[in-house]
């Protein structure tokens, strides 16, 4: 769905129209559960987590002013809700480390879900600004072609790709910093 058509949604919405609030939720759906999957990694957390960003977008329609993309505006929701999940997970398996006495590394249960090149580029995102994090996600994790990317943000074609340079260059710099090898 295009920008124009999900700005005349938000506007609806934000008159407490739950019929277009309700299409808002079938066009943006795609998005936000790709955006919060490849942050956190986990499909039913990821469920969880954009159910919640809508709770909080319909009760704060208020306070969105229009002035960045809705796509934008509720990425950075879903990004802190993904952040604040990601901590508690963090506390969480600390505290059951310490109750682990031994491991059977051979037992098919311990398997890694991802390899530690995905879950290094995840903590890398959150380091990104917000616009590079979003174009980054949206063209390299979601593979959406510049077009599709610029329809769902409103950016424009140059800002996209300058955005885009900049975080794969900052990736680079990451990745050899940690010992990958980068062309």
């Amino acid at each position: 769905m295009d920008q124009v058509k999900i700005n005349k949604l938000v506007i609806q919405a934000q008159q407490n129209n739950q019929v277009a609030f309700a299409q808002l939720i079938a066009a943006t759906q795609r998005f936000a559960y790709g955006s919060v999957y490849r942050m956190t990694g986990d499909a039913e957390e990821s469920r969880d987590i954009v159910q919640e960003g809508y709770i909080r977008v319909w009760t704060n329609l208020d306070r969105y002013s229009g002035q960045a993309t809705f796509q934008s505006w509720f990425f950075s929701i879903l990004r802190n809700l993904s952040i604040d999940w990601l901590r508690k997970r963090k506390r969480q398996q600390l505290a059951s480390i310490h109750q682990i006495t031994e491991v059977d590394h051979n037992h098919p249960g311990v398997l890694l879900e991802e390899s530690e090149l995905h879950r290094l580029i995840r903590s890398w995102m959150f380091t990104l600004p917000e616009t590079q994090q979003l174009v980054f996600m949206m063209r390299d994790a979601e593979d959406l072609s510049i077009k599709e990317v610029q329809e769902q943000t409103g950016l424009s074609e140059s800002s996209i790709k300058s955005n885009l340079y900049q975080a794969r260059q900052k990736l680079a710099v990451y990745l050899k910093k940690n010992g990958y090898p980068v062309r």
